[in-house]
Order: structure tokens, then sequence, then C-alpha cells
């Protein structure tokens, strides 16, 4: 039981934990799985408003 009483040892397996840590969150790759569909940015819907406002924006003064 004079383990657990011992405050160095909690001390450096405290600081061995948040290393690991560290590390874990620090050298870790994203993994994103999002497919680019023929829609677009905005999809279905946003395309008929893009194409209006791009209409509107082309049109000669």
């Amino acid at each position: 039981m004079k383990f657990f009483e011992n405050k160095k040892i909690w001390k450096k397996i405290v600081i061995i934990l948040l290393i690991i840590m560290l590390f874990q969150f620090a050298l870790t790759t994203p993994v994103v799985k999002a497919e680019d569909n023929d829609e677009g940015v905005g999809g279905i819907l946003l395309g008929p408003i893009m194409k209006l406002i791009v209409a509107i924006g082309d049109r000669n003064p």
C-alpha cells in the first residue's frame, strides 16, 4: 500500500500519462471520408440559387 502513498511515483505516472496524451493528439492524422458529389459545394438546393445570383450578376448595364 506504500506504492499508493508515494507522491513521487504518482507525479511520474501523471507526467507520463500527460506526455502520452499530448503525443496522441499531436501526432494523429484526421480521417476524413467526405465525398465530392456532382452537386458542388451547396448541394442540390443551393445550385439553382447560385445560378440565379450569377445570372443577375452577369447582366449588362
